[in-house]
C-alpha cells in the first residue's frame, strides 16, 4: 500500500514538472521572440516607483483598503527591487503568477477527479494565446486571474478533504458490517455445534440396561415339617454290564435275532 502510494506521489510530481516546464518554455519563447512592447498602466506605474522611493510602506499601499491593485502594486515593487526597471520586473512578475496558477489548476483538477485532469488544466492554460500574451499587460488584472484560481484551488483542496472523510467513513461503516456478519456467522456456527454434540452429562436411560429387582417373599410363620435329607438307593452287590438287557446296537437285525 506505501509502495503505491509512493509510485502514484512520484508519477504526479513528475507530471507538474512537465507542466511547469511546458508553461516555463513557452514563456521564455514569448519573451525573447514575440514581445513587441511592455504595457505598464501609468497608474500602476507611479504607485509602485513611489513606494520604491518611499521604501515601499505597507500601510500606504493598503490605505484605501484590501484590493487586487494594491496586492499587484506591493508584489511589483518588490519585483522591482530584484530587477531594477519596471518593465522586466513587471514581466517576470507576470510569468510568476501564471506559474502559481498552473501549479493551483493542477492541484485543482486532480482533488476534483484525478491527476490527468489537473495535467490538461495546468497544460491549457499554459499553452492558451491570450493568457501568454497577458504576460506583457503589467496591470492588477494579472493578480485578478490568480485569485480566481487559488480560489478554485482551495474549493478542491476542501472538497478533497470531504471526499476523503466521506470514504472513510463509509469504509468504517462496511468494515463494521463485515465484522457483524462475521460474529453473526460464528455465533451460528456455535449454536450448531452446541445443538449437535450431545451433553455428556446426561446419558440415555435404557429399560433394557435397567436390573429386574427380584421380588422379596415373606418368610412363612406357620410351622412346617422338617425338610427330608436326600438319600440314594444303591445295590448291595456289584453287577455285571453284560447282565443287563439293553439292546446297544440293532443294526441289520430283526426282532428274532434279539437274545
Amino acid at each position: 500500500m506505501k509502495e503505491n502510494m509512493k509510485n502514484k506521489g512520484f508519477i504526479t510530481g513528475i507530471m507538474l514538472i512537465f507542466v511547469l516546464g511546458a508553461a516555463f518554455l513557452v514563456r521564455a519563447f514569448y519573451i525573447g521572440n514575440l514581445m513587441d512592447k511592455v504595457n505598464i498602466g501609468e497608474q500602476i506605474l507611479n504607485s509602485a516607483m513611489l513606494e520604491e522611493n518611499s521604501g515601499i510602506a505597507v500601510v500606504g499601499i493598503f490605505a484605501d483598503g484590501f484590493s487586487a491593485r494594491a496586492v499587484y502594486i506591493l508584489c511589483l515593487s518588490f519585483a522591482c527591487m530584484v530587477f531594477g526597471n519596471f518593465a522586466v520586473a513587471g514581466v517576470y512578475l507576470n510569468v510568476g503568477i501564471q506559474m502559481i496558477a498552473v501549479i493551483m489548476l493542477f492541484i485543482a483538477g486532480k482533488n476534483f477527479f484525478n491527476r490527468y485532469l489537473g495535467i490538461a488544466l495546468g497544460m491549457a492554460f499554459a499553452l492558451f494565446p491570450a493568457i501568454i500574451k497577458q504576460i506583457s499587460m503589467v496591470d492588477e488584472s494579472n493578480i485578478r486571474i490568480l485569485f480566481v484560481v487559488v480560489f478554485i484551488g482551495l474549493v478542491s483542496v476542501v472538497f478533497h478533504i470531504i471526499r476523503r472523510l466521506h470514504g472513510k467513513k463509509k469504509a468504517n461503516e462496511i468494515s463494521v458490517k463485515e465484522n457483524t456478519v462475521e460474529m453473526t456467522e460464528n455465533e451460528q456456527k456455535k449454536q450448531i455445534e452446541i445443538a449437535v454434540v450431545p451433553d455428556s452429562s446426561m446419558k440415555e436411560i435404557i429399560l433394557d440396561d435397567v436390573e429386574e429387582q427380584k421380588p422379596k417373599f415373606i418368610e412363612n410363620p406357620l410351622p412346617v415339617p422338617k425338610r427330608k435329607a436326600h438319600r440314594e438307593m444303591d445295590y448291595a452287590i456289584e453287577t455285571d454290564d453284560n447282565d443287563d438287557y439293553d439292546v446297544t446296537d440293532m443294526t441289520g437285525k430283526d426282532f428274532f435275532d434279539i437274545e
